[in-house]
């Protein structure tokens, strides 16, 4: 029997390719949606202006997700620059916000202005949005939905946190791990496996917090350009090995 081994590079293009299909599913949904809600009731002028900017919004989305798939393919550069992370979340949380006044989730921000540093937009918006989607689908009853961020001189702490009913012991030791899942329906399991893949990349590590009042996700970040030697970068994967890291 003959054995094909898939030389590395390919490995990475099929790993990008993974990546932009799972990420190209976050829009898609949110289209999906707003397209049955303004075919099934008859809604307000306001509302239906509302549903249609969330669904141009999303179909921008898809463009970029695209244009940044074709710009990288067969590379392995990305591009980093001075970034607020106040900007970055409100990016974040505007994708998201008719979704969650739909399931009756407040969103509740603590980021303050004047918080800079240097990174991959598009990857750590990414992981933000993931993030974001994931706690919208912890509470499909209603909910509060806390993003938070404080810094200090070497580094930024993001903590995203629901009231939904927080990790199941069972998977919380292989949450970062591709393929696991929580019990989505469709889900691919890559998601969190990606988000945590961006932050080591960026010299930074996510960790998970869990209780009966919700979930919480910490990603801290460096302030200053990471370090990019295979050492750093395997420290950080090390830090991060089990999910559990606290990000503290």
């Amino acid at each position: 029997m003959s054995v094909i081994t898939i030389p590395s590079r390919q490995t990475g293009s099929l790993s990008a390719v993974a990546s932009i299909v799972h990420d190209l599913r976050n829009p898609l949904a949110t289209i999906h949606g707003s397209a049955e809600m303004l075919a099934g009731a008859h809604l307000p002028q306001e509302q239906v202006q509302r549903i249609a900017r969330n669904m141009y919004r999303a179909s921008v989305h898809m463009r970029e997700l695209l244009d940044e798939f074709f710009q990288r393919a067969g590379s392995t550069k990305y591009e980093r620059r001075l970034t607020s992370i106040r900007e970055l979340v409100d990016s974040a949380v505007d994708r998201i916000t008719l979704a969650a006044e739909i399931q009756s989730v407040d969103i509740v921000q603590a980021v303050p202005d004047g918080v800079m540093t240097v990174l991959d937009r598009h990857r750590i918006h990414r992981v933000l949005m993931n993030l974001l989607v994931n706690a919208l689908e912890a509470m499909p009853d209603g909910g509060t939905l806390h993003i938070s961020a404080v810094s200090d001189r070497a580094s930024v702490l993001i903590r995203v946190r629901d009231t939904g009913p927080g990790i199941a012991p069972e998977i919380r030791s292989r949450l970062f791990e591709p393929f696991a899942t929580v019990g989505k329906a469709n889900g691919l399991g890559m998601g969190l496996a990606f988000a945590r893949q961006a932050v080591i990349d960026h010299g930074g590590d996510i960790g998970t917090e869990s209780s009966d009042q919700g979930a919480c996700f910490a990603i801290r970040l460096p302030r200053n350009q990471p370090a990019s030697s295979p050492q750093a970068r395997a420290k950080y994967a090390a830090r991060s090995d089990s999910g559990n890291s606290s990000a503290e």
